[in-house]
């Protein structure tokens, strides 16, 4: 690779790993949006610099105009899959891994950081997740409001709902209205969902 300074590196990086996710490139919004540059002239800049170097191309007449540079290859990470979360009815938590699931690798991430689980379950379909689905799990132990997160209540019972705090307690809210939400004082959090992989087939 021609020397790249530590931004062009770091945005050549990024237009890779977005290509490889999405199998299209970045907007030049999308990659200032990214690296929290509002002005869109000097990403063009950027990008202009990687064009002389060869690694990137523009193509004319078309909404997301750049293009990676001969054969890109990308890398996975392997992520261990370790049980079944309720999407519904709280079901018992069991962290046994049995399968793995491959994704391209994300720089927010390290080795080790993800998790998988398999949806069983109606409760959080408003969302975008549904029965069969694949969770890809960020470990953490605490949660936002808003985030969708895998909490464990009551007796070792595990479910995944968006996580609120409310005054003297937590609400635990499914995203289909023909569920109750789940209050209680004390959860422990064991993570957030960040990706949620679907097999098309099974449509």
């Amino acid at each position: 690779m021609s020397t790249l300074t530590k931004k062009q590196k770091q945005i050549y990086d990024f237009i890779r790993e977005y290509t490889g996710k999405y199998g299209y490139a970045p907007s030049l919004t999308e990659i200032g949006s990214e690296f929290g540059v509002s002005t869109v002239s000097t990403i063009h800049k950027h990008i202009s610099n990687l064009i002389e170097k060869g690694l990137v191309k523009r193509i004319r007449g078309v909404a997301r105009s750049i293009e990676l540079v001969g054969k890109q290859t990308v890398d996975f990470m392997a992520i261990p899959i370790i049980g079944t979360i309720a999407a519904g009815k709280p079901i018992e938590a069991i962290e046994v891994p049995d399968d793995v699931v491959e994704i391209a690798k994300d720089r927010r991430f390290q080795d080790g950081d993800l998790y998988a689980l398999r949806v069983k379950g109606n409760s959080m379909i408003g969302d975008g997740i549904f029965d069969g689905d694949i969770a890809i799990i960020k470990k953490q132990e605490w949660a936002d409001n808003g985030d969708t997160a895998v909490a464990i209540i009551d007796d070792n019972e595990a479910t995944l709902k968006k996580f609120y705090k409310e005054k003297g307690r937590i609400r635990l809210q499914p995203a289909n209205p023909t569920f109750q939400p789940i209050f209680r004082k004390h959860i422990e959090i064991r993570g957030i969902a960040v990706k949620i992989i679907r097999d098309l087939a099974r449509y």
